[in-house]
């Protein structure tokens, strides 16, 4: 039973063995990845959203994203912004949206707002109607 065991933990031996030297010889090759300037690989990739700090440009709109509210503000157009693929714009009382910030704005339900829009609505409404006494 002895020499059974013995057989038995030599072939095991020998088996990792010869696993263990064919790791050594076998490698996968890596291609490194481009850099494309300083700062590679530091930060959020571009898809993602920032916080606070960073700038985004969509069809030619310079866009700062609002950690406050999570959208974007677009820069240089008064009650604008901007949040997954669609810009939002209030004239007046009415929100309006649109998947161009220059043009074919449609009116938009408050419920429809992103989070951080729909609550800047309720509390201008709010204001609103404490400006009328209505409060």
């Amino acid at each position: 039973m002895t020499s059974l065991r013995t057989l038995l933990l030599r072939a095991a031996c020998g088996f990792a063995l010869v696993v263990l030297a064919s790791c050594d010889t076998v490698s996968v090759y890596r291609i490194p990845a481009p850099r494309r300037g300083p700062g590679v690989g530091h930060g959020p990739p571009a898809h993602a959203q920032a916080h606070g700090y960073r700038r985004k440009q969509v069809h030619g709109y310079d866009m700062v994203y609002d950690s406050g509210r999570g959208v974007y503000v677009v820069v240089g157009v008064a009650d604008c912004y901007y949040h997954e693929g669609h810009f939002y714009r209030l004239r007046g009382d009415l929100w309006e949206i649109s998947l161009r910030a220059d043009a074919d704005w449609r009116p938009v339900t408050v419920g429809s707002l992103p989070p951080g829009l729909r609550a800047k609505a309720q509390t201008r409404g709010k204001a609103k109607g404490l400006a009328k006494g209505k409060f």
